[in-house]
């Protein structure tokens, strides 16, 4: 009877540390989750649309000593949601205005994807990878 007792008290250790494992090796454990740009909301998607790892930049940054403010402008409201001042920008002239303003910062950053092909960012597996998590 005692040795049913004794290899429970093996078994359940192993499985909750092999579970706990498991977790941590997931992305969303590491800040791996990906959001979407959902602003400026375009009307005629030509491609899909671009997920960032947000947590992963928000770490970047705070190592450099900066903090949401370097991406997100303060408002009356707190902080505003959209990224930069992509609001502030002629609607035309919003896409454009965000792929200067990412493609700067991580030339200059020497860090992240190299912004050399559009798929860099719009990827169709990473979209429907996200749209599948919904």
């Amino acid at each position: 009877m005692q040795e049913k007792h004794i290899g429970l008290w093996i078994t359940l250790p192993c499985l909750l540390f092999l579970t706990f494992g498991l977790v941590l090796s997931s992305g969303e454990a590491y800040g791996e989750e990906r959001i979407p740009f959902t602003y400026p909301p375009f009307s005629a998607k030509k491609m899909p649309p671009v997920f960032f790892t947000h947590d992963q930049h928000i770490a970047y940054l705070a190592d450099k000593g900066q903090d949401c403010t370097t991406c997100h402008q303060m408002t009356d409201e707190g902080l505003a949601e959209s990224f930069a001042n992509v609001r502030n920008v002629a609607p035309r002239k919003q896409m454009d205005y965000l792929h200067a303003t990412c493609t700067e910062c991580h030339v200059k950053l020497a860090k992240g994807p190299r912004l050399v092909d559009c798929r860099t960012c719009h990827s169709e597996r990473i979209a429907s990878e996200n749209a599948a998590n919904k």
